[in-house]
């Protein structure tokens, strides 16, 4: 074989695996990174999570884990009072861009707008409810 085609018939081979390994790489990371984005952990695993690192990394002892939960849990409180606090003010911008949008609308749309946007705010609570 000339040294000619055997060099044009390594650098084929190279590429092709070369590309095998790419494709292998990026779809391993495609998968890691869906898998995240896919479980978002909630409250729960979050607090498990943040509790075993101190423990694992900040070396807390049993009472000051105690102390820490309560600080978790009054932080908690507190997002949630700020929370209920800001929500009526949220609602009251939401309706006032629906009320401005309607006033877009024609006579004939406005029923439509009116059904389909029902239809919306009840799947939003649907997935509220189950997440």
């Amino acid at each position: 074989m000339p040294k000619s085609r055997m060099s044009a018939s390594l650098y084929l081979l190279l590429v092709f695996v070369s590309g095998i390994l790419l494709g292998t790489v990026s779809h391993r990371l495609y998968d890691a990174t869906s898998a995240r984005a896919s479980s978002s952990p909630n409250m729960t695993e979050f607090r498990k999570r943040y509790l075993a690192e101190m423990r694992d990394r900040v070396h807390v002892d049993d009472k000051q884990i105690t102390a820490v939960v309560q600080h978790l849990d009054d932080a908690k409180r507190r997002f949630d009072d700020l929370k209920a606090q800001e929500q009526p003010l949220h609602d009251r911008i939401q309706q006032e861009m629906v009320d401005e949008i309607r006033n877009e609308l024609t006579n004939e749309q406005k029923p439509l707008y009116d059904k389909w946007h029902a239809e919306r705010m009840a799947r939003q609570t649907q997935s509220k409810k189950n997440p």
